[in-house]
């Protein structure tokens, strides 16, 4: 698909080594199929993305994270770093199904939890420019496995402050998992969609 960033210029967008479900822009279903409480009914038109799709999704991630992780975080474990405050309940849901895949695999994850709050927008405009060292320190990075959990990947520019603030730190490996996906010409590669 091809997208207009501004008056003189067009970009194709074109992700590279995601894993993901798209869902076509003219693809709704009819709310009828679906409950929900009254008072959300007579506010939504229509369905476009049945939560079923989207549980069995994250479920599947947690597969793919299970996979990834479960022998390195023996040695160190696996640091996420949520992004507050919107990722908390897909990374509780997320949470949910890594204890899941623990119980039938031989093998567990471990990992450490951290919230971390960070002001990537002033209404809609993104301002994040940098991220202070006391949020995301060296020793809760150096030399360690990161797992970046976002709920909405939007502009990029959140996620491109977050990823050179980690980089500095010399983590051995970072990795991002992310909800939902907005398709933007600015968007950077990332491991779990």
């Amino acid at each position: 698909p091809k997208y207009i960033t501004n008056m003189d210029e067009e970009r194709t967008y074109k992700p590279e080594g995601f894993n993901s479900v798209d869902i076509a822009d003219d693809v709704s279903y009819d709310k009828k199929f679906f409950t929900m409480p009254d008072s959300d009914y007579k506010e939504i038109d229509h369905i476009l993305v049945p939560e079923g799709l989207i549980k069995s999704r994250v479920e599947k991630l947690a597969q793919n994270i299970y996979s990834d992780y479960a022998k390195s975080s023996q040695e160190k474990p696996l640091q996420i770093f949520v992004i507050m405050s919107g990722a908390f309940q897909f990374f509780s849901d997320l949470q949910v199904y890594l204890k899941k895949v623990r119980e039938y695999k031989a093998q567990r994850i471990d990992y450490d939890v951290h919230f971390i709050k960070v002001k990537g927008y002033v209404n809609t405009e993104s301002v994040l420019e940098k991220i202070d060292d006391a949020v995301l320190s060296e020793e809760m990075i150096k030399g360690k496995d990161i797992l970046i959990i976002e709920d909405v990947y939007d502009s990029g520019n959140c996620m491109d402050v977050i990823l050179r603030h980690l980089q500095k730190f010399e983590p051995n490996s970072v990795k991002a998992a992310v909800c939902v996906h907005k398709c933007n010409p600015k968007n950077l590669k990332y491991d779990y969609k």
